[in-house]
């Protein structure tokens, strides 16, 4: 028969760790994401806006045009999650508990009542725990998912987008020869 130890409030801290670095490795991919299609779309308007961009066959425009369009949404969508979703987020539910949010800190307590709150927060197992597991839940349910969905939605768009420009660009060549 087992027995039922106390909870050790040390793996709190982990826990939120392990999400804080999901959000931190999303955000890096979306760095990249972001850079990738930075460097490709200002390349693409270059070579749109050339003189003799006229001049080329239809294809080849279209396939510029593809690459345009796709390195667009992706900048789009990846500059969605590297800037703050304020109104996004600001439109869940937020518990008076949530004492590390900023919003609820302005919204719940004066400066006076939030030191009293966090002044006593180190002996208090139960307040503790519940401070990180709203953190957790605000990461693992609303900003971890929104990232995670739209960045796999600017680089399958960029992916796409140049897979598209590239098989044109070589019918184009195959239908010359």
């Amino acid at each position: 028969m087992s027995k039922r130890g106390n909870f050790d409030g040390r793996i709190w801290h982990t826990i939120l760790q392990f999400n804080v670095q999901i959000d931190d490795h999303l955000t890096s991919k979306t760095n990249f994401l972001f850079g990738a299609s930075t460097l490709i779309l200002f390349f693409v308007l270059n070579k749109i806006l050339s003189g003799d961009f006229i001049a080329y066959p239809f294809p080849i425009r279209a396939a510029w045009y593809v690459l345009l369009v796709g390195s667009f949404l992706s900048f789009i969508a990846s500059m969605a999650i590297v800037l703050p979703k304020l109104r996004y987020f600001s439109q869940k539910e937020r518990l008076r508990e949530d004492i590390f949010y900023y919003k609820n800190i302005l919204e719940h307590y004066s400066r006076k009542e939030y030191v009293e709150y966090l002044k006593n927060l180190p002996y208090d197992e139960k307040r503790i725990g519940l401070a990180y597991a709203n953190q957790i839940y605000s990461l693992a349910t609303n900003i971890i998912p929104y990232k995670f969905k739209v960045l796999k939605i600017a680089g399958w768009t960029l992916v796409v987008s140049v897979l598209v420009s590239a098989v044109l660009f070589v019918a184009h060549t195959i239908i010359i020869l």
